[in-house]
């Protein structure tokens, strides 16, 4: 899929405005039809068990709008680009470029629109944010990395319900195999959900949903998910909580959950301090982990962020500092 967006890109190109306006987090834009733009992140890890520097996402990215009511977007990923291990002195690169999102949006209306192609799974608050730039720590909640497939490759409708656009939806289906498998945490061919988002107010908002997915080794797994959110002046309270269930005959009592309550408070523009609590337990992953984490994050603009933080885990030997650096171009 790569290659054919390589061939296909210097044809945008032609069609493209001749004259190119740049500003950082927007990247460059060549008209409403094209914008190109990319990101990346380093990330240094302190830990007993490991303490490695490096560059951990190197992406580009394609987009823009075709009529009023039609846009695409391409999204291509170098993952661990580049790893240094301090304990083994040893060095690692991998430039291979990775489809992490292939789509086209059509919108009929505030209340339906569709998206067909390689997408991030429209669930709860931390997976819609797959930049580490946007993120307000350096690492993931277990639960989004491990409990469901962070991408799907089908398409998704969503708009809102009503006419005071207090609450909105979405409904995804995939039925085949993924984009790109060797860039998703979870390879499925069978992926359907849904979810819904209501607006209490200008500051708070509650969500949930259901689906269910089938892995390629025959698995097929239910979950539930529950989300809410409070965004005032300064502070900011997120959680997020995943229930799994693993309904395969062998399996079937296999019960997975996972989830966390975050706390933001900003200092100013510049500054925030988070602190998260986060729980998960798995037998088939990792086990069960509690996780306290309190971390700093310095933005000197929007699109550049400096993270560090600490966590403290329920097994000692896996406590470890976390710091990155991330822009957005």
């Amino acid at each position: 899929m790569k290659y054919i967006f390589l061939v296909f890109f210097p044809l945008l190109l032609l069609y493209a405005e001749q004259e190119s306006d740049y500003k950082i987090g927007n990247g460059y834009s060549f008209g409403k039809m094209l914008r190109v733009g990319g990101y990346f992140s380093t990330e240094y890890e302190h830990s007993e068990l490991d303490r490695t520097f490096k560059i951990d996402d190197v992406a580009v990215m394609g987009y823009g709008e075709i009529t009023p009511q039609l846009n695409y977007m391409v999204e291509f990923e170098a993952v661990n680009f580049y790893i240094h291990d301090f304990k083994e002195n040893t060095d690692k690169t991998d430039t291979k470029l990775h489809a992490e999102r292939v789509y086209v949006d059509y919108r009929y209306s505030d209340y339906i629109g569709f998206r067909i192609g390689k997408q991030i799974t429209p669930i709860g608050y931390w997976n819609l944010q797959p930049i580490n730039v946007l993120r307000d720590t350096t690492s993931n909640p277990l639960y989004s990395r491990y409990l469901f497939p962070k991408f799907l490759t089908g398409i998704t409708a969503s708009g809102y319900i009503g006419d005071s656009f207090e609450t909105s939806y979405h409904l995804f289906v995939q039925e085949t195999r993924d984009l790109d498998e060797s860039y998703i945490n979870i390879s499925t061919d069978h992926f359907v959900g849904g979810t819904i988002e209501h607006e209490l107010s200008l500051e708070s908002s509650i969500g949930g949903g259901i689906g269910q997915f089938r892995t390629l080794q025959n698995e097929t797994f239910n979950f539930a998910v529950a989300n809410a959110k409070y965004t005032g002046e300064s502070v900011e309270l997120t959680t997020e909580f995943m229930w799994r269930k693993n309904s395969s005959e062998h399996l079937k009592d296999d019960i997975s959950m996972g989830g966390y309550l975050q706390l933001l408070y900003r200092s100013s523009e510049e500054h925030a301090f988070v602190s998260r609590y986060e729980y998960f337990d798995d037998n088939d992953l990792i086990g069960k982990d509690q996780i306290f984490l309190f971390g700093y994050s310095y933005r000197p603009i929007y699109p550049v962020s400096l993270k560090a933080e600490y966590q403290w885990h329920e097994q000692s030997d896996q406590n470890k500092f976390l710091a990155s650096f991330s822009v957005l171009f």
